[in-house]
């Protein structure tokens, strides 16, 4: 990042710019989490309208099985059932909201050129910061960190295929943690 994200003063815009290709890198992000969140939609392929209107699924839904979707819509309840009527009423709505996050943070992309300057109102970091968390914890569960105490760095080497992906996962929490601190002021 030239520039990490940061509050403006006057305009209390939050104000950042990417060098060659990490813009390019969020994208590509975004638009895999986009299509993750298709996967497995409780309200299936096609959807009837008034579950779609209600954002309800028709009978109790089960945890995920791709685990990077299990992670982001986690049991609720102890109890299966519960958990499955909780999923019911809420998992369709929350992974619309994931989406719409995504779908937010690449608008904001859309004719964003390397060394610009990208200026965020508050709606919108809060937009990247939910989107930006989401993909941090599907990468996380492809390198396998169960907790914040565990450094991917320590166990996956240069010369892993899984190296790069670390290399985002840092990048991606560095940009939580300046998202976080321009939106505190």
């Amino acid at each position: 990042m030239l520039q990490p994200f940061k509050r403006h003063r006057r305009s209390g815009e939050i104000v950042g710019a990417f060098t060659d290709g990490q813009a390019d890198v969020l994208r590509f992000l975004l638009t895999g989490q986009l299509a993750l969140l298709d996967e497995e939609d409780p309200l299936g392929d096609e959807p009837d309208s008034l579950a779609v209107a209600l954002g309800i699924a028709d009978g109790p839904v089960k945890k995920p099985d791709n685990p990077a979707l299990a992670r982001l819509f986690p049991d609720a309840y102890g109890d299966a059932d519960e958990a499955g009527e909780f999923r019911r009423l809420t998992e369709a709505d929350l992974r619309e909201g994931k989406r719409d996050l995504a779908r937010q943070v690449l608008d904001t992309l859309r004719d964003y050129h390397p060394g610009d300057k990208l200026a965020l109102d508050g709606d919108q970091a809060r937009a990247w910061l939910g989107a930006v968390n989401d993909i941090r914890l599907v990468l996380a569960v492809w390198l396998e960190i169960e907790d914040d105490d565990d450094n991917p760095f320590d166990r996956i080497r240069e010369q892993d295929d899984r190296y790069e992906i670390v290399v985002m996962y840092h990048w991606l929490g560095a940009l939580v943690e300046w998202l976080v601190e321009a939106l505190m002021g």
